[in-house]
């Protein structure tokens, strides 16, 4: 043997690759960024480039024409931008007549010194018909809060003018209509708003100012939202046997905080069973208690373990900083709103409401709507109630920013459960990695408002993970089964849904395993059945089985494709597809790692057959769909690709040393996208088209609540939401839960009401088929139905605010950025 060869076998390439495997990464990560930068959008990778551009000011009413500005006529509106790096400005441009070949319309800006910012000259031949336009101009780094006005002029031979709105729909800017020096008088106008959007640049200015002002205003409710719900898990896992306590810190809080908030809901539930009620100064002593206990377990068992600093190590320090990021695009994505979005929010703010006023879990809707009986879930809405019985946390940005805090958690749980199951952290952070940025899912839920749903699956992987040990793990995971009953129990209380999808898991598990560690099983099962069983009774006496059973419409059993057209949701499937074939050829050589992927795969599969069940024959419900089902796969698709993405690390180690380097250089780049891909995702998430209450619209509750007599009735927009069911399409979503006045389209929980359902319906068809609202007859048969004020808010519907204004039946009480609140006049 030469020493050449002596030496190389000493090396071992391999294990040297190994040891500095973050090498091979950094010139992956290193290579992806250089050539995102150099390309740009040219760049063959679709991760997204160019500055991120939201609206700011935005006045989308429209019912006029201005004068033609020419001959000296100027138009001018000024406005109040609320962010830095303001950028353009959209306009809709009318032409009035046969445009002249000479005509110029010209659009200038000047700041609050009186200085041009920009102009923009336009021929008026570029305009053949009325539409919008954009004038942009460099990013203004101090936009902020500093007036601007947009002056609009142009020659004699100039046809072209713009859109406006007969109200003064927006209180930080004017409109005035200067006829020029040599003008006698200036030509009538009944616009006294300029049709108009303003947007800006979120840059790392404008980005860190958003993130400092939430943590200004909100950042102690932030805290104490998380050490409340992490609380009763941490007393409860402190309190157990001491290698729990050895395991990774970052799973440790993880299952802390799904055990905390399922213990949460299981003890108001527990409380309401006895006649007992929440208060604040009860919720600040169990809250006090609860840690006070939890921190004197800890201190006690402390040299039962190992020290925090051995169990600490470098993965975790990426966990919090990606966990960190996770939550600050969350934040970012919602800067722009104050109020949860969509139909969703509004019922989850009444239920919170009903909560906070009587302590229990509702049986009711008590004084907020006349409905005796409550079959939804309640197991989220006792944290926000306990928060607010606390601390008085503002209702909408209570839910805005839980739901934000709950969603920046999922990867938590999914981290959990990896390494629950695997005990790889490099596996658990690969899939944590996963729905805290590139998936479309969770980060989406904030369109909907669907909090009890995001809830579920913060329980829902640490579940998954606890039921695996306790029928896969060793002996001692058979101490877990209460921890399997406290869990699933919270589980059911807070989303129904979630829990049905995680039942066929048990059997799947059970199943694989032959029926090992059933005794565990059976008992962690009885026990959350028997905590259960009188709200299952309730919701027996509740239920109409037939409805249940009545299958639903096609289009609510049919699958959701568009979910997978969003962001690389395809690619994560087609990466799938690459797992499930390492998995099955590692599940034919019975490796066991293989075991727990082909669960996953098995359970997933069930649950499709389940839901397409008419399509073999089987019974069908109105419970579940696919809808449902599939915006909770994230999840196991998470664990999958996370496990099965390092047994592929480890085939490329198994073949050479140098397909390991390259598949590690290969990761470094797809690790650089994803975060630059999923942090552009994150932050442009939110669907504007769900966002139903919008910050004016917010600011109207306080109004109706101080100068609306209590029994008022308002009338507010609507549309059909979900078969028979209406909700209002802006902030009247918000009116019952924060002034306890009816609406005439409550917040979806009037369903469970057969005569609401009646009232609501007769009222919404009959607005709806109102031909003109300008008719003082309108009135009259307002008076007649009970309504005794009328909200328009930023999102018009069947009423508008221009018509309303000429009606002399009504009278105007409040005008302000776009909400209008009307008066019935008596008779």
């Amino acid at each position: 043997m030469s020493e050449f060869d002596a030496l190389t076998r000493r090396i071992r390439p391999l294990s040297l690759v190994r040891r500095w495997f973050w090498l091979p990464m950094l010139v992956g990560v290193v290579l992806f960024v250089g050539q995102y930068l150099a390309l740009g959008s040219r760049s063959p990778f679709p991760v997204g480039w160019g500055p991120i551009v939201a609206d700011d000011v935005v006045q989308l009413r429209a019912d006029s024409v201005l004068p033609v500005p020419r001959d000296g006529l100027v138009i001018r509106q000024t406005f109040v931008p609320r962010w830095d790096d303001l950028r353009e400005v959209e306009l809709v441009l009318v032409p009035t007549g046969e445009t002249a070949e000479n005509g110029r319309f010209q659009l200038q800006l000047f700041d609050d010194t009186d200085t041009l910012i920009a102009e923009q000259d336009l021929a008026a031949t570029m305009f053949a018909n009325e539409q919008t336009h954009i004038f942009r101009f460099a990013p203004q780094p101090h936009s902020a809060w500093r007036t601007y006005t947009l002056v609009m002029r142009g020659n004699s031979a100039n046809t072209i003018t713009l859109r406006g709105f007969s109200l003064d729909s927006y209180a930080d800017g004017r409109l005035t209509v200067d006829a020029g020096p040599l003008a006698t008088s200036a030509p009538e106008t009944a616009v006294q708003e300029l049709r108009f959007v303003t947007r800006y640049e979120l840059g790392w200015r404008n980005a860190l100012v958003a993130l400092g002002t939430v943590l200004y205003f909100d950042g102690g409710y932030m805290l104490l939202a998380l050490l409340f719900m992490v609380m009763p898990g941490c007393l409860l896992l402190w309190l157990g046997p001491a290698w729990w306590r050895r395991w990774d810190p970052m799973a440790w809080w993880g299952t802390a905080a799904a055990l905390g908030i399922s213990v949460w809901a299981l003890l108001w539930y527990g409380l309401t069973l006895v006649g007992g009620h929440m208060t604040g100064t009860s919720l600040w002593l169990l809250f006090g208690g609860g840690w006070m206990a939890a921190l004197w377990a800890w201190w006690h068992g402390r040299e039962e373990t190992d020290t925090a600093v051995d169990r600490w190590r470098g993965s975790h320090a990426l966990l919090l900083a990606l966990l960190l990021l996770a939550f600050a695009v969350r934040l970012l994505a919602v800067r722009g709103i104050n109020a949860p979005p969509w139909v969703d929010s509004g019922r989850h703010s009444l239920i919170t409401a009903v909560m906070v006023e009587t302590g229990q879990t509702p049986s009711s809707y008590a004084d907020f709507l006349p409905v005796d009986r409550f079959p939804y879930h309640f197991g989220f809405h006792t944290i926000p109630a306990s928060l607010h019985l606390m601390s008085g946390w503002a209702m909408n940005y209570m839910l805005l920013y839980l739901g934000q805090m709950l969603n920046a958690l999922v990867p938590l749980a999914v981290y959990t459960a990896v390494w629950l199951t695997t005990r790889r952290r490099d596996a658990a952070l690969i899939a944590a990695l996963l729905p805290a940025l590139p998936f479309f899912f969770p980060g989406y839920y904030v369109s909907w408002g669907r909090l009890t749903q995001l809830t579920g699956v913060v329980i829902l992987p640490v579940l998954l993970a606890v039921v695996w040990q306790l029928v896969r793990g060793a002996k001692q995971w058979r101490l877990l089964w209460w921890i399997v009953a406290l869990l699933t129990g919270g589980l059911f209380l807070v989303h129904f849904r979630v829990f049905a999808y995680f039942v066929p898991f048990v059997p799947v598990v059970w199943g694989i395993s032959l029926g090992r560690n059933g005794r565990a099983l059976i008992a962690a099962m009885t026990t959350a059945l028997v905590m259960l069983l009188p709200r299952i009774l309730q919701l027996l006496a509740l239920t109409n089985t037939q409805r249940v059973f009545s299958g639903g419409t096609t289009s609510y059993h049919a699958f959701p494709v568009s979910y997978l057209n969003s962001g690389w949701e395809w690619h994560f499937v087609y990466l799938a597809g690459v797992g499930l074939l390492v998995a099955l050829v590692d599940r034919i050589r019975r490796r066991r790692w293989s075991v727990l992927p082909s669960a996953l795969v098995i359970w997933v599969g069930l649950l499709f057959i389940l839901l397409g069940g008419e399509r073999i024959g089987l019974p069908s419900t109105s419970v579940v769909n696919y809808n449902s089902m599939y915006i909770i796969v994230f999840v196991p698709l998470a664990i999958f690709l996370g496990v099965t993405m390092v047994a592929l690390w480890q085939w490329l180690a198994r073949i050479h040393w140098l397909a390991y380097t390259v598949g590690t250089a290969v990761f470094g780049a797809a690790l650089a996208a994803a975060i630059i891909f999923g942090v552009r995702f994150q932050i442009n998430i939110l669907n504007p088209q769900t966002v139903l209450a919008q910050p004016a619209d917010m600011a109207a509750m306080p109004w109706i609540g101080a100068n609306l007599p209590e029994d008022a009735k308002i009338g507010v927009n609507s549309w059909p939401w979900l078969g028979n069911i209406y909700s209002a399409t802006d902030g009247g979503v918000w009116i019952v839960p924060l002034t306890k006045r009816m609406t005439t389209t409550p917040p979806a929980d009037y369903s469970y009401s057969a005569e609401l359902v009646q009232q609501v319906t007769a009222y919404n068809e009959a607005a709806a088929a109102v031909t003109d609202w300008r008719d003082p007859a309108v009135a009259v048969w307002l008076r007649e139905q009970g309504v005794t004020h009328l909200y328009v808010g930023l999102r018009d519907g069947f009423m508008r605010p221009e018509a309303l204004a000429a009606n002399p039946a009504l009278e105007m009480v409040y005008g302000r950025d776009g909400v209008f609140i009307f008066a019935v006049k008596p008779k």
